[in-house]
């Protein structure tokens, strides 16, 4: 009977033992569960800073560190800009106090941090200093280069600013710069692919092979043309191009070349062309050609000048052409260089204002039956009808008013 209580008993301080360790257990899990419901967790940092086991107001005063006044130093040469940083971190009880139970906490920016530090940062002032200069190309002796950038002292105060605003919010600390790591660097350096390119086309513009075809005869747009008719950064001077194309004008045109015939008597005359007879190049057109012809690819180009006129019309006067002699009065019609027709002619008399203009002139066309009407310069009129009327032209396309026509009417007069 002894044995049996005795056991009974053992087994009734065992569970005493138990359901003490229990309650025990329930105090602490309970009065952990309270304290921990105002205070951080053991292992909670906050922006790095420990916070365990604080409750919110002492963690508040501890974390008052994070918003430590900080200096901001730029270096320009001698002299030294400061800034003071504004508050960093928004201290909120109420944020603090919802992330109690997290093991790691990241404070969140003063809104107003941002801007408060970017007004501070347009306080800084630096030197003017030089641009710098971007790597360009430059023609040379007889060829195009690439001149090297230069690097100026103007401070990229943008690139700066970001630079510094970057390095606070990361919380870098040591917030020294130096403004000539700063410099706005130029925007195009000599390995530049693009500029690279560009001379590769201006050299090989240069070294081109153009011929220009004028009615049959060749004429070379040499490399000394080319350069000439090119600007220092290798686009085409428009005005020098269009004197170029002038003088082949000039030079080739048959409408622009004296007229030259010999005469009945075999005296060789030379005149003046008027303009409106043989041929001249298309200027503008011809020029469009010249200018697609440097900005091609290839590297030989041959083109046709446009012309405009009659080429088969040249200056030598040989073969279909009227001769009118104003000294003997005669008139000579040729067809294919072969005379066909000798008769008399009564010109025009200085004394009455109607002297024949002498030169070279061209017929503006051929009519019958009209009136011929004019005044004379005492201010009588006249009006005179004959069977065929042929005006003439003269220098530039004027018409003169005289012509070749039928003169029956001057027998008696």
């Amino acid at each position: 009977m002894r044995n049996t209580r005795r056991q009974k008993s053992g087994k009734n301080n065992k569970k005493k033992v138990i359901i003490t360790s229990l309650v025990g257990l329930a105090l602490v899990a309970g009065g952990s569960y309270v304290y921990f419901q105002s205070h951080f967790l053991p292992t909670t940092k906050v922006n790095g800073v420990s916070v365990g086991w604080l409750n919110v107001n002492a963690a508040e005063e501890k974390l008052a560190q994070v918003n430590q006044t900080e200096e901001v130093v730029v270096q320009t040469g001698t002299k030294e800009e400061k800034i003071q940083l504004p508050k960093k971190y928004q201290l909120d009880q109420k944020f603090l106090k919802d992330h109690l139970h997290s093991s790691k906490v990241k404070l969140p920016l003063n809104e107003a941090f941002k801007k408060e530090l970017e007004a501070k940062l347009a306080t800084l002032s630096f030197p003017e200093g030089k641009p710098s200069k971007n790597a360009s190309i430059r023609r040379g002796n007889g060829t195009f280069e690439i001149v090297p950038e230069e690097q100026g002292t103007v401070v990229d105060t943008q690139r700066l600013n970001q630079q510094i605003i970057a390095d606070v919010e990361a919380g870098k600390g040591n917030y020294q710069y130096n403004a000539k790591d700063f410099y706005k660097a130029p925007e195009i350096t000599k390995e530049d692919q693009t500029l690279k390119a560009t001379l590769t086309t201006l050299n090989n513009k240069l070294n081109k092979t153009i011929t220009v075809d004028i009615n049959g005869e060749k004429v070379a747009f040499d490399k000394t043309q080319i350069q000439n008719v090119l600007n220092d950064d290798g686009t085409i001077n428009k005005e020098k191009l269009t004197t170029w194309v002038t003088q082949l004008e000039t030079t080739y045109g048959s409408a622009n070349q004296p007229v030259l015939f010999t005469d009945v008597h075999g005296t060789t005359r030379r005149f003046k062309n008027n303009g409106s007879y043989g041929w001249s190049i298309d200027g503008a057109k011809t020029q469009e050609l010249l200018v697609n012809a440097l900005n091609s690819q290839e590297q030989t180009n041959a083109i046709t000048a446009p012309l405009v006129g009659d080429t088969k019309e040249n200056s030598k006067i040989a073969n279909n052409y009227i001769e009118i002699d104003l000294k003997d009065q005669k008139m000579y019609c040729f067809i294919d260089g072969k005379k066909i027709v000798t008769t008399d002619v009564i010109t025009g008399r200085y004394n009455k204002g109607t002297a024949t203009v002498p030169g070279f002139h061209t017929i503006l066309y051929r009519t019958t039956d009209v009136n011929l009407e004019g005044q004379m310069l005492d201010g009588s009129r006249y009006s005179v009808p004959v069977k065929y009327w042929m005006p003439l032209l003269s220098q530039g396309g004027v018409v003169t008013q005289i012509g070749i026509h039928d003169s029956d009417h001057k027998l008696d007069k």
